[in-house]
């Protein structure tokens, strides 16, 4: 599509911003990211400076985007991202972003404003590492120019890829066979069959072992993890240079969403975890409650407040004052597995590395990680209809990069002004609650534990330095402590259901999917998915088979 960056043209780019920025963009070097299989590397920048503001040590940062190919918005919007941070650091200015008016239907988005001290803490409080383009094979085969007369088939074949283009394995001759799923290619749960009770008919993953799948994970039998360059590629940056804070933009949905994505979260078990292997084979999925994911109580509550103060920023700012404008602005913070479970992700992949380093005795800082899911569905109607994986450049895509804009901004600056927390295990599960209203010594050194995760949600909420009990309290709308630690916070289960984010009390909500925050219709249908999904065994389509009509509808 005429506008959208090559790979070519987002690596021409980051080295214009290294070479007039020395002093706080560095380029990745040769050995700092490796090709793909066809040759696409345009790889990263940091962004750092040190002055006397520049905190020592700092929390390291780490923006991607285009890990899926046909999902065009983000690249784009990193590297204009960084285009306008730049110079500003430059000019010691704020940033101003002008209204955008919708040119087909008149809608006004107002404009705002990014004041200055934000702008000089992202660049000075951090190390931001920005990766606008990881899938560059797929992408340049998404963009390739087409002969004119291209069937729908072919024309399918290029706009609606996903994947890298990895040779498809022997004897698979199908053109879909090309490729792995970059998105299920990471160390976390990868062997997804080896995890999960694969029998159960209901079991909602959305990862395959068949090559010709848009969700092939690569080769279970004989192959690994990491297979890909394109996720080594991310995983060695999250590892060498301590990621704390992780966000990969996708498209489509305008979700917001935290870990975990393997399995429904749980606060009170923790040997229900990715790791133990007793577990191997019984993971069961949303749809049933043998098994979740062990998440400490403070972590599940600092992402869900971080996640609203993005999408509360986005509304805010990209939204402006109008009422179309803002109903077109609203994102759903929701934890990952409520739209399916996934293997081998990178959210979760970067968010598992607080328990497997501490588990190796090597602990690291406290880990926070999203996946946020750019424009509106379209297959909810035609006031969602924002192009879906594929915006028009001129009409749909600046709303889109506003947004993304947004909530960077809104996820720097909340970053930057939280103290730095150094190498530390996940907490316990919280004791059961004594018999009276006394505290107990191991109350007290499971609070103390959760220090670090308390100072970030003080800074997402605006709170001051206040006790731990009453900061406990604000962040997760209950009275005391006591209540705290016994029921879930915001993504979890409360009172045998979800909370605000999951499944509403007594399990799903309209027609056979999810209540508020979760599914609805729209959503998926008894057995498949719904108009804008795919539908039993194959492709859905909104209108047809040609390009910007099929929505295969994937979460990252």
């Amino acid at each position: 599509m005429a506008g959208y960056m090559t790979s070519a043209v987002v690596s021409a780019h980051l080295d214009a911003l290294a070479t007039a920025n020395p002093t706080v963009c560095t380029r990745s070097g040769p050995g700092d990211w490796a090709a793909g299989t066809a040759g696409g590397k345009s790889g990263y920048v940091k962004i750092s400076a040190t002055t006397s503001f520049s905190p020592s040590p700092r929390w390291a940062v780490l923006l991607i985007g285009g890990v899926h190919a046909r999902e065009l918005a983000p690249p784009d919007a990193l590297v204009s991202f960084l285009e306008k941070l730049l110079p500003a650091y430059a000019a010691k200015s704020a940033i101003t972003y002008p209204a955008w008016t919708d040119p087909v239907s008149g809608t006004v988005y107002g404009s705002f404003t990014i004041p200055w001290p934000w702008v000089k803490s992202v660049v000075e409080r951090l190390d931001l590492y920005v990766a606008p383009l990881v899938n560059d094979d797929g992408r340049d085969w998404v963009l390739a120019t087409l002969p004119s007369g291209s069937s729908p088939a072919v024309q399918e074949l290029h706009k609606m890829w996903r994947k890298n283009r990895r040779p498809a394995p022997a004897g698979v001759t199908s053109p879909w066979g090309i490729g792995v799923d970059i998105n299920r290619n990471f160390d976390i749960v990868w062997n997804f069959p080896k995890y999960y009770n694969t029998a159960l008919s209901d079991l909602d993953i959305g990862s395959s072992k068949d090559p010709r799948d848009e969700t092939y994970v690569g080769d279970i039998t004989a192959g690994s993890p990491e297979s890909e360059p394109e996720a080594k590629n991310v995983a060695n940056l999250m590892r060498t240079k301590n990621i704390s804070f992780f966000i990969d933009f996708h498209m489509f949905s305008r979700d917001i969403l935290f870990s975990w994505g393997l399995e429904t979260n749980q606060d009170t078990d923790a040997t229900m975890n990715f790791a133990n292997p007793a577990w191997d084979g019984k993971r069961d999925g949303t749809h049933h409650a043998a098994y979740n994911e062990y998440i400490p109580t403070g972590t599940a509550a600092a992402a869900a407040a971080m996640a609203k103060r993005i999408s509360d920023e986005i509304l805010a700012k990209a939204g402006g004052a109008d009422p179309t404008a803002q109903a077109r602005s609203k994102y759903t913070v929701m934890q990952s597995a409520s739209l399916y479970i996934t293997s081998g992700a990178t959210d979760d992949y970067c968010f598992s590395r607080w328990f497997t380093a501490a588990t190796a005795g090597t602990p690291v800082s406290p880990v926070m990680a999203f996946t946020i899911e750019v424009g509106g569905d379209p297959g909810k109607g035609a006031d969602q209809n924002e192009g879906g994986f594929s915006p028009n450049y001129v009409t749909q895509y600046p709303k889109l990069e506003r947004e993304i804009h947004v909530a960077a901004w809104a996820f720097l600056s909340a970053v930057s002004s939280t103290a730095f927390v150094g190498p530390q295990a996940p907490p316990a599960p919280a004791p059961p609650p004594p018999s009276t209203s006394g505290g107990s010594g191991c109350r007290s050194m499971f609070l103390i534990a959760l220090v670090g995760v308390t100072s970030l949600i003080a800074s997402l909420l605006g709170v001051a330095a206040v006790g731990i009990a009453a900061l406990w309290a604000a962040a997760l709308g209950v009275v005391a402590v006591e209540n705290v630690l016994g029921r879930r916070a915001a993504g979890g289960r409360a009172a045998g259901g979800r909370a605000a984010g999951g499944r509403a009390a007594g399990g799903r909500g309209a027609a056979g999917g999810r209540a508020a925050g979760g599914r609805a219709a729209g959503g998926r249908a008894a057995g498949g998915r719904a108009a804008g999904g795919r539908a039993a065994g194959g492709r859905a389509a909104v209108g047809g088979s040609a390009p910007g009509a099929l929505w295969a509808r994937r979460r990252a």
